[in-house]
């Protein structure tokens, strides 16, 4: 088996005009593209081969750029520029593979479309992706030797568009909300949809799991709907749209543990960086592998479910749902009256909660009125114009509430990794960062506790 890596070069500029084809250089946006891919590429092996590169400059300033992100010396001596790679033509690139000298098991190419493309459908016999710029095509072919390379011995491994590894890139082009005002017969509709759109489009980013933002944006869909169709409900009584809400639900809990660990992996990480010890103590005890193998599983399950046909049948019943009668009847029940009647009862619950909590109470009582604050800003935001003074208020309460949940969060993530020791127990310097983490834990509730939510109204 051989391994054959298609990288297109980065975005290239047409600002000179004055300039030939083969000194254009990249842009800007190539430059970033290059910033999103470099760690996929060494990630996927893409540069562990030999690697050939075009002399065009744009690409030549393509693995320059690359080599000088990974820093990775011993690569360098691996690169090769070919004078025969600068070509749009994939007959001529295929001719170039069958002459290779050496044989090597891995090879990369960072070249030109339409030739990648078009050499990658000859050897996979199947239509191939077109190619964004810098972007990755990783092809497994059934052969031993390049001199071999034949039509449709190929498999596609990975195809990793830049825009799949940076949520920012992808963001770039990602349409806008949609603003209808305060007529919410039409902007409710047309808010959810938007929301559908947002599920299918970030959905390859969260496959791909290059960049955690895609995943975090996914949720944001996901509670965003069902906020909003669940104010409706509460509102109006409508029963049959808390129903329809339900896959959306059991999606949002399947992405509830992966998002923690994205979260907290990091900051284990920067925390490591500036502590020896810590950085020792999780190598030595296996504690940062068993985080990072338990995201991958993680990761892995959710790609099954995501690319699983009960999904798909699940967002096209969401999508009946918000552009049919399930949707519609309710809203010709939503007043302004029926939505500040609601605001009133939920804020008043929202207060009730709160003073029920004492400095020795249990986690879950806080978490309660985290969540009761949570559904009453979804609520306000149906006329967020009405309520300015209170939505400012929530998204404080928010953050405070949200520094004590996500303490909560990483203090259960350590105890897992203490249940799955031999000892049942952290080693020490973990557990001094488990103490740190309880602390700054009590802080925030002791915060909590200190600002009684107000919630006016007016």
């Amino acid at each position: 088996m051989k391994q054959l890596f298609l990288i297109r070069h980065g975005k290239s500029s047409w600002s000179d005009a004055s300039l030939s084809d083969l000194d254009r250089p990249l842009n800007k946006r190539g430059h970033r593209q290059l910033q999103a891919m470099a760690r996929p590429l060494r990630a996927m092996g893409a540069l562990d081969g030999e690697v050939h590169v075009s002399q065009a400059c744009r690409a030549r300033q393509t693995i320059e750029g690359l080599l000088d992100l990974l820093a990775e010396r011993q690569l360098v001596g691996r690169v090769h520029f070919e004078p025969d790679l600068y070509t749009f033509r994939h007959k001529r690139l295929l001719r170039w593979i069958r002459r290779l000298p050496g044989n090597p098991d891995c090879l990369t190419i960072i070249g030109h479309n339409p030739a990648l493309s078009d050499l990658a459908g000859l050897l996979t016999g199947e239509e191939a992706p077109d190619m964004a710029t810098g972007s990755v095509l990783h092809l497994e072919l059934s052969t031993e030797s390049w001199a071999k390379t034949r039509k449709g011995q190929a498999k596609v491994v990975t195809y990793l568009p830049p825009k799949l590894a940076s949520y920012e890139l992808f963001q770039r082009k990602a349409p806008s909300p949609p603003d209808q005002g305060r007529d919410l017969r039409r902007q409710i509709p047309a808010t959810l949809h938007h929301l559908l759109e947002r599920l299918r489009a970030t959905q390859p980013g969260v496959v791909a799991g290059i960049d955690p933002e895609f995943l975090h944006q996914f949720r944001i869909a996901l509670r965003r709907s069902r906020a909003i169709t669940e104010a409706v409900s509460i509102i109006t009584g409508d029963e049959h749209l808390k129903k329809a809400l339900t896959p959306l639900k059991s999606m949002a809990r399947e992405t509830s543990t992966l998002r923690d660990l994205d979260v907290f992996l990091p900051e284990l990480e920067a925390r490591s960086l500036e502590d020896r010890r810590l950085r020792q103590s999780l190598r030595a005890s296996g504690g940062g592998d068993f985080f990072r193998q338990w995201q991958d599983e993680c990761h892995q399950q959710l790609c099954q479910q995501l690319q699983g046909k009960g999904w798909r049948k699940s967002l096209a019943a969401w999508e009946g749902v918000v552009t049919g009668k399930t949707l519609s009847r309710p809203l010709n029940k939503l007043t302004p009256e029926a939505i500040h009647d609601t605001v009133r009862i939920r804020a008043k619950h929202c207060r009730q909660l709160f003073h029920q909590l004492a400095p020795d109470s249990p986690d879950e009582p806080f978490h309660e009125v985290r969540k009761a604050l949570k559904r009453l800003r979804y609520l306000a935001e149906l006329d967020a114009q009405g309520y300015p003074d209170l939505l400012n208020e929530l998204r404080e309460l928010q953050k405070r509430y949200g520094r004590f949940q996500d303490r909560h969060v990483q203090l259960t993530l350590l105890a897992t990794l203490a249940e799955n020791r031999r000892e049942h127990r952290l080693p020490p310097t973990l557990e001094l960062l488990a103490e740190e983490l309880h602390m700054d834990k009590q802080r925030a509730r002791e915060t909590i506790l200190a600002h009684p939510p107000e919630l006016k109204l007016a």
